[in-house]
This record gives C-alpha cells, structure tokens and sequence, in this order.
C-alpha cells in the first residue's frame, strides 16, 4: 500500500516540476511577444581630461576629439526604449599622453548610471587616433620695415622698437614656418610724431603673413627724423703777400640734423665758422665749429668739422703790349700840341692765380696814361693799367710821351673896301 502512495506522490512531483517549467515557457513565449530583446544605438557625449596637456605643454593638431560616441546597447525592448544618452557617461583618458607625435587612444567602457537591466555591447568609435605637438616658446627679433615715402631729403635715424626681441609660444611645426617679425611703419605719418605704437606681423617662410599672430604682440617704434643739409665754409682775412687762398676742402660736404619737420624745413645749410687765413703763406688744416640753430641736432657729428685750407703762391707773367692801344687823356683841346708815345709796345707784370693767368692776353687788359698840365717835350708817365678780376700788377709800367706843337697856319682877311674882281662876262 505504501508503495503504491509513494508511487502516485512521485507522480505528483513530476507533473508539478513540468507543470512549472511548463508554465515559465508559456511566461517566456507570452515575453517575447510582446517585451522582446532588442539592440538599440544611443548617441552619448565624450568627455576627457584635455586639460592635462597644457600642463605637459602639448596640443593636439589637426583632428579634433570626437564631440560624442556611439553607445550600443542590448536589453528588453521596454527597458531599452527607456535608456536615454544622460544614463552613461564615456571618458577619453589622456593622462598617458606624454611626447609628440600620433597616439591611438582607446576609449574607455561607457559607464551606465540608471537602473535598467541592459547590455553594453560597445562603443563607436573604440579607439581615437589624434596628433599630438609640443607648444614650445622662441625669441625673434623684431624687426623695423618701412612703407610710404617720407618729403624729399629725409630720413629715418636712431630707430628703436621696444621691445627688441618676443617670445613667440607655439606648436613646433608652426615656429618652424615663421620666417621674421616685423614692425610695420608707414612713413607717410612721421612727419607728425616721433613715436608709433604698432602691432607686429610674423611672416612665414613664403614671405606671407600668419593670421594666427595677427594684432597679438604689440610694439613701439620710436625714431628721429633727420634732412641732409649742405655745409658752407668762409674765410676771413687775407693771405701773406704774394700768395692766394684757393680752397677749402671739408672733411664732409653736408651733415644729418635732427629736428622737427617744421625746423628741417625752415634750414636750407648749415654754416661753419669762418677761417682765419690773414697771414697765411701754406696750406694747413684745422677744426671748424658748426653753427646749428637752436632745436636741432647733429645726428652723426660731434658738432665740429675738419678742414683742409689750401694757400697757394701767386703765378707771375709779363704781358706784352701794344702802345697803340694805349689812351691818352687830359689831352690839350685846342689841337696847339701832338701827342706820340715813343715805344712799340710796353711790358706790364702781373700776378694772380695760376688758371687766370694761363688764360690772360693783352686783349682782356686796358691801359692809359694822363698828359694833364704836360708842356711841350718828352715825358716819362706812369700807365695806369686795368687787369681782370683776381689778377693784379706786380709793378706800374711807364712810357714816354712825346709832345709837340703844331704849326699854326696864317689866315689872310680880306679888305672891306677891295674891289671885286669881275668874273667873265660881268
């Protein structure tokens, strides 16, 4: 009897055990119908620690970090559908990036905050390739550049840029690319001031400006404005006899003054003092102060000039001449005495400057001598002789004149009481 319970009780265990897994199966194929598995892709923003690289001085070029990833997920299609981006947060470590250079960084597993049962299956993309370049810092000179035109007979001089030299802190392949800095001047506003601030452009290697540096480093040029202006010289007093002051030869003929464009403007020279040749029978140098006006300036003088002053001895020469061109004034009018001067021709010397002298003829000389008061006979009279300009007489010549009377002639006047002689047929 026992066995036959113990047999049907056995029986009753195994048709409750398939009743229940019979019953969990209706469960599941009732699930799957209407909550069934399903995937599902969810856009989630990519945050990372980008910051740690200003610290190890490095930038990533080119490609950026992805704004955000793919997120594939797996679960019922409730919980699924219910999932939203703001449930995971995904992070791009750069904590081992260290050198320059491109570096494959794997994205780390998304983390889910909410309280769904899903699957992660992954993320797109896995993996970011980036290209990582070290921020280095390098001086360059700053360099003046000049455009416009300045008045005619200017210049720019002590120019100066403050500050001489800039560090320029950039990824390497940039900094090699820059070819110089310049500070750009238009000449056209010197005229007004003395000071400019600008800011420096950097040129790259192709002689083009790099928009990046563009109005970030600041500078001021300063500067002088300066005209060239001829030096004039003069002497004073006059040569030892028998010698002439022929030249003087400056060191420089003209000098660089400093000044407002109003001042330049209003000089035309410079004078220097004028030298003492009274005296003088050599050449000899010596140092002339210059006179500058008050408000200017010598750029590239120390105020003085040096000065080559050549004294030279007068070239003699006897000209020859003719005493037929030789005038005779103070002369009687009465036309009782002629007048004749003996010789042919007198001898006159001169003395004077070389070249003048080379070119003198009796042509270029007038010569006369004053009979005033002179009787009957001959005379020996000083000639008062009339040279070019720069030449003059080394010794007055004379001559001899020779005065006669001349034969008066009778005048006969007729009778008043004569009588007429008749002509024929009268």
């Amino acid at each position: 009897m026992n066995r036959l319970i113990d047999k049907l009780f056995e029986r009753d265990a195994v048709a409750k055990v398939l009743s229940v897994l019979i019953a969990i199966l209706i469960w599941f194929l009732v699930l799957d119908q209407e909550n069934p598995f399903t995937e599902r892709t969810i856009t989630v923003p990519l945050s990372s620690n980008v910051e740690v690289l200003e610290a190890r001085n490095l930038q990533i070029v080119g490609s950026s970090i992805p704004a955000t990833v793919d997120v594939r997920i797996r679960g019922r299609k409730k919980r699924v559908d219910s999932v939203s981006s703001a449930d995971f947060s995904v992070f791009l470590d750069l904590s081992d990036v260290n050198n320059s250079g491109i570096q494959v960084i794997r994205v780390q597993p998304p983390e889910y905050t909410g309280d769904k049962d899903i699957i992660i299956l992954g993320t797109n993309p896995a993996t970011v390739r980036l290209y990582f370049e070290k921020i280095v810092g390098k001086q360059y000179p700053v360099n003046i550049e000049f455009t416009g035109n300045l008045p005619e007979g200017y210049q720019i001089v002590n120019q100066r840029v403050d500050p001489g030299i800039i560090l320029i802190q950039e990824k390497e392949g940039t900094l090699s690319r820059i070819d110089r800095v310049v500070a750009l001047v238009n000449l056209n506003d010197l005229s007004v001031t003395k000071e400019l601030v600008v800011r420096v452009t950097v040129y790259d290697t192709e002689g083009k400006p790099m928009s990046q540096f563009e109005g970030k480093y600041p500078a001021i040029v300063s500067f002088d404005l300066a005209r060239k202006l001829p030096v004039t010289t003069t002497v004073r007093g006059k040569p030892k006899a028998g010698y002439y002051f022929k030249e003087i030869i400056p060191d420089t003929s003209s000098v660089l003054v400093v000044g407002s464009k109003d001042l330049l403007d209003s000089i035309s020279r410079i004078e220097a003092e004028a030298v003492d040749i009274e005296g003088k029978s050599e050449s000899f140098r010596t140092e002339l102060k210059l006179n500058v006006p008050q408000g200017a300036t010598l750029a590239d003088n120390n105020g003085t000039i040096s000065v080559l002053v050549n004294i030279e001895p007068l070239a003699t020469r006897t000209i020859s001449f003719p005493t037929s061109q030789i005038s005779i004034y103070d002369s009687d009018t009465s036309g009782a005495f002629e007048y004749a001067i003996a010789a042919h021709s007198i001898s006159i010397p001169v003395e004077g400057r070389p070249e003048l002298l080379q070119e003198l003829d009796a042509n270029d000389i007038r010569c006369s001598v004053s009979v005033r008061d002179l009787r009957e006979g001959e005379h020996q009279v000083p000639v008062t002789v009339s040279l070019p300009a720069g030449i003059s007489l080394r010794e007055r010549p004379t001559v001899t004149v020779t005065i006669n009377a001349t034969a008066q002639e009778t005048v006969t006047k007729p009778s008043t009481d004569a009588t007429p002689v008749p002509t024929p047929g009268g």
